[in-house]
């Protein structure tokens, strides 16, 4: 998953020397992961993790996972990505869908 985390299709949490990466990604098609982690833009990786695990309103109350297995579109996620970096500063956020 390292390329991926380079090309900010995805991101890992580094705690000591190891890196891990949401679970969550494993279950979702990586198109979809790779969409909604580029909307996150530059923010780190605890924020980013933050975003995955956290019930949003927007989604019905659901996290990100959870939304897109429930058919939440992924441009709404992406949208909600997109406000969530640029609230918490990010200086590059991607493009909204």
């Amino acid at each position: 998953m390292a390329p991926a985390a380079d090309r900010g299709e995805v991101f890992a949490v580094k705690i000591g020397n190891r890196l891990y990466y949401p679970q969550a990604f494993l279950a979702l098609d990586r198109e979809v992961v790779a969409a909604v982690c580029r909307a996150l833009g530059d923010l780190g990786a605890s924020e980013k993790l933050m975003f995955w695990l956290r019930e949003h309103g927007a989604l019905g109350g659901r996290g990100v996972a959870a939304a897109l297995d429930a058919g939440v579109a992924v441009s709404k996620v992406e949208r909600l990505a997109t406000a969530w970096a640029r609230e918490r500063g990010a200086a590059r956020v991607a493009a909204a869908a």
